[in-house]
């Protein structure tokens, strides 16, 4: 995808909008306006306009206003996701003039400060409220078919949606998500992590985070280091990897612990 004067507009209802303006103005190149639009939909019109690839796990439900101006895609995400989120970035090896340190071709969003139960209905229901939450249909057999699907985008569709829905405890999607986590596809691996990590926490699935370590997709390994949480041990080993991107999100992860003497 190319980078030019462009627009992009989504406008589902109300007053939800989201518009991207690509210029020529000399440091306000991007231009970014969100009006009460969810966080996903900011983000796939971010990387549908500028080519960038954008990870993420786990985002706040809460809808999103804000209005960012700056040169670079980097600067542009930083401002919409100021103290909501850890962001990782993967640079070009070629430079330029307007970007001598290369160009950001890739972009993790860490949940690190996202308060997760704020993704589920069910966990943040006020007294009174479960039996509403609860009413939502279940998709759990509708989204393990689509997570056989031969196209691999549908099949990380439902792997992701299957970190806050589906039935709590299910064999069946466990054994879904064991399955992604050697799909072809690498995104489909990638949501496979987070949501097994997610759905089943740290000790259930420390193997298969450690056996995502040696993943041979770079975002593979990086989510994994994003759920290993305070194992120093595994983000020690980590420190090793061959990817930049990788090694910086275990330093990250670790100045903390070590900080506190946190061990495991």
């Amino acid at each position: 995808m190319s980078i030019g004067a462009l627009a992009a507009n989504v406008s589902n209802s109300g007053e939800q909008t989201v518009r991207l303006i690509i210029t020529k103005d000399k440091g306000a190149e991007l231009q970014l306006e969100a009006r009460q639009a969810p966080l996903m939909k900011v983000l796939n019109v971010i990387a549908n306009k500028t080519g960038l690839r954008i990870n993420y796990s786990v985002l706040p439900d809460e809808l999103v206003t804000a209005t960012c101006v700056g040169p670079t895609v980097k600067e542009l995400l930083e401002c919409l996701l100021v103290r909501k989120a850890d962001l990782v970035f993967r640079y070009s090896q070629q430079t330029s003039k307007a970007y001598p340190h290369g160009q950001p071709l890739e972009a993790w969003v860490l949940g690190a400060k996202f308060e997760t139960g704020q993704t589920n209905p069910v966990v943040c229901s006020l007294p009174g409220t479960q039996q509403t939450a609860n009413a939502e249909p279940d998709e759990t057999d509708d989204l393990v078919k689509m997570a056989s699907s031969k196209v691999p985008a549908e099949r990380a569709e439902a792997i992701g949606r299957l970190m806050a829905a589906g039935r709590e405890g299910d064999a069946i999607i466990r054994k879904t998500l064991e399955t992604a986590l050697t799909d072809q596809d690498a995104r489909v691996r990638v949501q496979a992590v987070s949501t097994l990590a997610h759905r089943e926490g740290f000790a259930a699935v420390a193997p298969a985070l450690q056996e995502a370590l040696h993943d041979s997709d770079a975002s593979v390994r990086l989510t994994a280091v994003d759920n290993i949480g305070a194992d120093v041990a595994l983000l020690k080993q980590a420190l090793n990897d061959s990817d930049a991107t990788v090694r910086q999100l275990a330093e990250i992860r670790l100045e903390p612990l070590l900080k506190t003497g946190a061990v495991r």
